[in-house]
């Protein structure tokens, strides 16, 4: 398996991890699967993802939460950081998705496509006491039953909507729909088009409903 860097640099990526989702819920207020979303966005989560030492050895999690802010709003947060021992359920959301990413050489927004924070959250009973490995074998299980469905449909109901509802909001019919859903047609060779206002509908880019 390739990890995503070495693995000296794990316990302080899993550690800076933690403490920024920690910063961000109980000191910014800011909602664990929100902040995670702005994580992602900022592209701090790339960075992060790919080992780059400014995040993994350069900064604290306090100042990565900074960085994610800044980057999205323009503006420093001023919120001063309550540190604490406890190691709480965001904190320890933080610090097995560090390992998980590293582990299996996944992107974070990959991840996410499977398991939100706040699911993962809501794993820490009983998969904080046992080795993370059963961790890791839990998210490739959950990812694997994911990944029968196309990510079209996966998009779709993260958003909540039927069919018909996208096929009012895009443009594009139900029966189209359900045929790339149920992999009647290839999505790869629809009109471009198409899959624009699909994607547009879905608030995803085109090449997040690839499958590949």
């Amino acid at each position: 398996m390739i990890h995503s860097y070495d693995e000296i640099y794990t316990a302080k990526a899993q550690t800076s991890l933690a403490q920024m989702l920690r910063y961000a819920e109980e000191d910014l207020h800011i909602g664990l699967n929100e902040f995670w979303d702005m994580f992602l966005i900022s592209g701090v989560a790339d960075l992060f993802g790919k080992g780059d030492f400014r995040f993994l050895v350069g900064m604290s999690g306090v100042e990565a939460a900074w960085e994610v802010v800044w980057r999205l709003t323009g503006e420093w947060p001023q919120a001063k950081p309550t540190f604490s021992l406890d190691k709480s359920p965001t904190y320890w959301t933080g610090w097995i998705l560090a390992w998980y990413q590293w582990y299996s050489g996944q992107s974070f927004r990959r991840i996410n496509e499977f398991l939100t924070a706040e699911q993962v959250r809501d794993m820490y009973s009983p998969y904080h006491e046992m080795d993370p490995l059963h961790f890791a074998e839990e998210a490739d299980r959950i990812r694997r039953q994911k990944e029968r469905t196309t990510r079209l449909r996966m998009y779709r109901e993260r958003l909540g909507i039927s069919q018909s509802e996208l096929a009012r909001q895009s443009g594009v019919s139900v029966r189209m729909i359900q045929n790339y859903e149920q992999r009647q047609k290839d999505l790869r060779k629809a009109q471009t088009m198409t899959t624009w206002m699909l994607a547009r509908a879905l608030r995803c880019s085109v090449e997040d409903l690839m499958e590949y």
